[in-house]
């Protein structure tokens, strides 16, 4: 995927114009500006909550075309004096040139041309601010990070692994079939064994073939050449927040009464859930590099030698872990993602209780001038929020340090529970 995505001279992200509607995707902000101005007030609220800070830094991880980035901006300038957040610096972590100056100019445009402006290629560049309160955004950048897929088999956990279909395929040029196809490996790879060992060390009671229906249930194998087929997926994490004062039953499969993230111990703790507790026929999406770049956004917002902060996180998944995810994009449309690399945008959903393990250490996880207009308006807003868009499959995640909520009430951020 990292491949695929990023290479500076054959990658997707790198070598064209991805956005809109000569794009490939059209993301939330893109839609309408309404999005940007809701994410801002929420930063807003949470500024003056911890102080409202004299210097204020954004950081965004992949900005795209700086879209969600200038219209955050351009709230923030819209606010009355004593609550608007003083921008003092901007910190990106952008690694395509070509996107780097279309940010430029869209900070340009927002009135924000002479503010200080770091591009970062990796979000560990980012120091910790001792006094500036920091303000990050991460808005479809996790569903973009590579993940390991594995299987539940009679032999064990087995990685699926990218083979060449036909050698034969790579060097003709006549011969048209894709060369690529999935592939289970034969034995256990360093990735499966990692995993397979936490199961095993967080259950030793349970074996990585018993079944467990009221988790998941088997499912056959999908064919090599289809990995969007039969989704098996684990529910475990947190239960979504609800409204004050509101009745929520539990979710089934979700933590119970007293139980938290990171409970079972040690750092991964809840995919060695799953690893232990998952049928033969199962699979399971893993991200490292997205438990990497969490714990880097934690330590950001609540690390201690910064002067705290808030974050954001939003994206395609849920509060659980997935089987069969894994896409490409292109034109608009879902594509087998082994086809055309390097010329189709490749994603899986986000598993939002594993990013919350990960930042627990850190953090605290919480009318129309027109009828063409107002119409216009109407339908973006229905994207945004029906069920059969993005209002049941966008997820938020929302980070506040530890050490600026330790309030008496112990209650968490609207619309946010405590973790």
């Amino acid at each position: 995927m990292t491949l695929c995505l990023n290479h500076p001279t054959l990658g997707y992200y790198t070598t064209r114009k991805v956005f809109g509607k000569e794009g490939d995707f059209v993301t939330s902000p893109e839609i309408s500006q309404v999005f940007g101005e809701l994410l801002a007030i929420w930063f807003v609220t949470q500024w003056l909550a911890q102080g409202s800070a004299q210097r204020v830094r954004l950081v965004e991880l992949g900005p795209g075309r700086g879209t969600l980035l200038a219209d955050v901006l351009r709230t923030f300038k819209a606010l009355p004096p004593h609550s608007r957040p003083p921008i003092s610096s901007i910190h990106l972590i952008e690694q395509s040139d070509q996107l780097k100056a279309v940010q430029k100019a869209r900070l340009a445009e927002a009135g924000f041309g002479e503010t200080p402006v770091e591009w970062y290629a990796d979000v560990k560049a980012v120091p910790e601010s001792a006094d500036e309160f920091t303000i990050l955004v991460a808005h479809e950048f996790f569903d973009a990070l590579p993940i390991h897929v594995f299987e539940n088999t009679q032999n064990g956990w087995r990685e699926v692994l990218v083979d060449v279909a036909d050698p034969n395929a790579i060097v003709s040029t006549a011969i048209t079939r894709d060369p690529l196809r999935l592939v289970l490996a034969p034995s256990p790879t360093p990735a499966s064994m990692l995993y397979t060992s936490l199961a095993q060390a967080a259950f030793p009671s349970l074996s990585s073939t018993q079944k467990q229906p009221d988790l998941a249930s088997a499912a056959p194998a999908p064919d090599a050449r289809n990995p969007l087929l039969l989704n098996v997926d684990t529910t475990l994490g947190y239960q979504p927040a609800r409204a004050p004062n509101s009745s929520a039953s539990p979710v089934p499969g979700t933590l119970g009464a007293g139980e938290k993230v990171g409970d079972a111990g040690g750092a991964g703790s809840l995919t060695a859930q799953r690893f232990a507790r998952l049928p033969i026929g199962s699979r399971i999406e893993v991200s490292p590099a997205s438990w990497e770049v969490a714990r880097d956004v934690a330590r950001l917002i609540g690390g201690d030698e910064g002067a705290g902060g808030a974050g954001l996180v939003v994206d395609y998944g849920d509060a659980k872990a997935f089987g069969r995810s894994w896409r490409g994009f292109r034109k608009h449309q879902v594509v087998d993602p082994l086809t055309e690399p390097g010329h189709t945008d490749l994603t899986a959903n986000v598993d939002f209780s594993y990013l919350a393990e990960a930042m627990s250490e850190f953090a605290l996880l919480r009318g129309a001038p027109s009828e063409e207009r107002r119409k216009e308006i109407e339908s973006a807003a229905r994207r945004l929020v029906d069920k059969g868009g993005m209002g049941e499959q966008y997820r938020f995640l929302g980070i506040t340090p530890k050490k600026k909520q330790a309030d008496a009430t112990g209650e968490g951020v609207f619309p946010f529970d405590l973790e």
